[in-house]
């Protein structure tokens, strides 16, 4: 029996250990892309939001409902190459009253495994009006890289239209899911101008030209695995200011992702971000140490053989 237990020992330590290596460096990184049939639905909402109606030409004060659906874009991806998604996104915020404040649309490529923004596929941003424009993004724009690190990633911000740091806070949890918290902060910030009437600033010009003046606060908790967003909260306010004061505050909102969102979330990233763990680290090392005693204790039982055959 000792004649064979030690090549049979050896044999299965280096099966073990060639599993260990087939699990990290080819499942994990197969298992560690974004989806490229992408179909979901992110709901969120803010409470006493204040907002500027174009039919009244007056501030308003309503709960507002924001639903964001996204859709993979198979066809895109395909030509865009393995290493590469490609999403097509759709916004619309109501007001309590089912009123439809705005809508958007954007067609988003992005890397498939870091989540950082890719200019290519025809990619762009379109508004309410119906303005679509070329866009030419940078840093992370859905998610943040599979096996997100505690550090600072760079996040597109559309209004602003540039990347702002997202620093890293804290490791805490949902519901006993570890995520980890980001924050991101933009200041009263000139982004455009706009064309308002004249009216609304006291000028006897049928219309004049507004300063538009954003500024925003974000906070995102994100699974690490998976690096994406099991909630979020933003704090954005947009004002209209002329001849150097606020004229009008045409959004202020806190927005926040609902308890079904998070909750949808924190299940089906918490199922994915333990299969991703488990191939990256726990099963590799699992059958790595396995594979090495079990080729120490061949190569042991191997050598204690020869060595008996000599003395013999």
């Amino acid at each position: 029996m000792r004649r064979i237990l030690g090549p049979v020992l050896v044999g299965l330590g280096c099966f073990f250990l060639a599993v260990a290596l087939l699990v990290r460096f080819y499942a994990y990184p197969e298992l560690a892309v974004a989806p490229v049939n992408q179909n979901s639905v992110t709901k969120l909402q803010a409470e006493d939001a204040t907002y500027f109606n174009t039919s009244t030409l007056s501030e308003e004060q309503t709960d507002l409902s924001v639903q964001n659906l996204t859709l993979g874009d198979a066809e895109a991806t395909e030509e865009a190459g393995d290493d590469v998604r490609v999403w097509f996104g759709s916004q619309s915020i109501r007001a309590a009253d089912g009123t439809i404040i705005s809508r958007s649309q954007e067609r988003v490529a992005f890397g498939a495994t870091d989540g950082a923004a890719v200019n290519c596929c025809d990619a762009f941003t379109e508004t309410t009006e119906g303005e679509r424009t070329a866009a030419n993004r940078e840093g992370q724009v859905y998610k943040l890289p599979f096996n997100t690190q505690k550090q600072t990633y760079q996040w597109w911000d559309g209004t602003l239209g540039e990347s702002i740091d997202m620093e890293f806070v804290e490791e805490t949890d949902i519901d006993g899911l570890t995520v980890y918290r980001f924050e991101s902060d933009v200041p009263a910030t000139e982004v455009g101008t706009r064309e308002i009437p004249g009216s609304l600033v006291d000028s006897d010009e049928p219309s004049v030209t507004a300063t538009t003046i954003y500024e925003n606060s974000r906070t995102l908790w994100v699974e690490p695995e998976t690096g994406a967003i099991v909630d979020r909260n933003e704090s954005t306010r947009t004002s209209l200011e002329y001849e150097g004061e606020e004229a009008i505050v045409a959004t202020d909102a806190n927005l926040e992702y609902t308890d079904e969102t998070v909750a949808t979330n924190r299940e089906d990233l918490g199922d994915l971000g333990r299969q991703l763990a488990l191939a990256r680290t726990t099963a590799p090392i699992v059958l790595g140490v396995l594979g090495l005693l079990l080729l120490g204790l061949g190569i042991l039982l191997a050598r204690r053989r020869s060595a008996d055959s000599r003395a013999a």
